[in-house]
């Protein structure tokens, strides 16, 4: 839209200018033009006066004289048969040298025009206009109804130039704003963003391009997440296997090692719920996360996530306890498979960053229609500033060497695809306790089709 108006307003501005200039060229010209006229009428009713004084000065009339003779002669301040404005008050009469002998005399204004008065032949005065014509209805009307005439034509022409502009921005800008929100949506991952192409040539081809980018980035972008369910699913399957054939070990035969034997199962248990981590998130990419609804208790699953993660919190020295939270059965429709690796997920993620010493709380809180799942762990927890980067897939504040090795930076993008599986949103913000609080709110059942 803003590339609408600033458009318009340059093409209004423009038309402005167009309308203005040639309308104060043409006022300056008319007055200009008014003026010569009126010069000309002057000159052509001079000659004629310095004709009449010398036929008054041969007939005897005194040179002192001459002049107030002629001017009685004039019949409405005009000239006979003479259309030019009157010269009464406006000549002056002097010698062949100068010297004044009747009417006006110069006072501050230029001669507008002079002409000999001759006797015989012989140059016996000169008669000169010494004033400008003076103001009269008729002149006013003229040059009123003139300017009248080009405003009106002036403003005319500037209506028809911004309608003109208004339509030309409006069909000049549709295409470029057509490009902007393409190349918006495909930077926002929408590639299947309408791309039609219309305008000029060069956007024509700009968006042609486009479209093949954004087609690009859909096949690649597909092909990602099908690879990513492919790894995921395959990776599953040997490390099931392998938790299994560890259990079968451990029944049959005690390990003579049980410290060592211990990690190697940590270390496997660790693995698979990387694996399932990883799958849920390639699921959630294509949308086809599955979720299979079903009454639970979510007081239940949250004593059940806290003895599940029990062993690796006191492993690290941190105290991993419920917080505030219903004393009765909540009976809720959820996944609680998913609802447990959604717990799992965030525990290990406060884990991640709760030094030892610290602690971690689970909470449940009512809220109309829906419950709210609080975690809250101690300081320092993690930079609130970077709440949007905590649920992308592999994402990790640590720098401390050897500890990405441990995590898989899927914890909390895990959390978000379960979460929008049921309905639900995740927040993160500053915790009562110092650290980070990741506040899950679900719907207490799906929503009805």
């Amino acid at each position: 839209m803003r590339l609408f108006a600033g458009l318009f307003l340059l093409l209004a501005g423009q038309a402005l200018l167009a309308a203005v200039l040639p309308g104060a060229v043409l006022v300056w010209n008319l007055d200009r033009g008014n003026a010569a006229y009126m010069e000309a009428q002057d000159r052509q009713a001079l000659a004629a006066m310095t004709t009449l004084l010398g036929a008054e000065l041969k007939a005897g009339v005194p040179v002192t004289n001459a002049l107030q003779v002629v001017q009685s002669s004039f019949r409405d301040n005009s000239l006979p048969g003479d259309p030019a404005p009157p010269l009464r008050e406006r000549i002056e009469l002097v010698g062949p040298t100068g010297t004044h002998i009747a009417g006006p005399t110069v006072n501050g204004e230029r001669v507008r025009a002079e002409r000999p008065v001759k006797l015989d032949g012989r140059i016996v005065a000169v008669a000169r206009i010494v004033r400008a014509p003076p103001a009269n209805a008729a002149s006013f009307a003229f040059v009123r109804d003139q300017v009248i005439g080009i405003v009106v034509a002036m403003s005319a022409i500037f209506l028809i130039l911004l309608v003109a502009g208004y339509f030309i921005a409006g069909r000049w800008a549709e295409p470029q704003l057509a490009l902007f929100r393409a190349s918006r949506d495909i930077a926002q991952g929408d590639y299947g963003a309408d791309v039609t192409e219309t305008g000029a040539a060069e956007t024509r081809a700009t968006m042609r391009n486009l479209g093949r980018i954004a087609r690009s980035f859909d096949r690649l972008e597909t092909a990602r997440r099908t690879w990513l369910v492919s790894v995921s699913e395959e990776l599953r399957k040997p490390v099931h296997a392998l938790a299994e054939r560890l259990g079968t070990i451990r029944e049959d035969s005690p390990p003579t090692d049980p410290e060592a034997f211990d990690e190697v199962v940590e270390g496997v248990r660790r693995l698979g719920e990387m694996a399932e981590d990883l799958h849920a998130v390639a699921l959630a990419d294509l949308g086809r996360l599955p979720v299979r609804f079903a009454t639970v208790d979510p007081c239940a699953l949250i004593h059940n996530a806290i003895w599940t993660s029990g062993k690796r919190a006191k492993a690290q020295n941190v105290t991993l306890e419920p917080g505030n939270m219903p004393q009765a059965t909540v009976p809720v429709k959820w996944d609680g498979a998913r609802i447990e690796q959604l717990f799992t997920a965030l525990i290990e993620n406060s884990l991640r960053y709760t030094p030892g010493g610290g602690r971690i709380q689970l909470g449940l809180e009512g809220q109309r229609n829906a419950w709210r799942l609080i975690i809250d762990d101690s300081a320092p927890g993690v930079d609130i500033g970077l709440a949007q980067e905590l649920f992308e897939p592999f994402y990790r504040t640590t720098t401390e060497p050897g500890q990405s090795v441990m995590t898989s930076g899927l914890g909390l993008a895990t959390a978000q695809a379960i979460v929008e599986a049921h309905h639900g949103r995740i927040e993160a913000s500053r915790s009562p306790i110092g650290g980070l609080r990741v506040t899950v709110i679900l719907p207490a059942a799906p929503p009805t089709a």
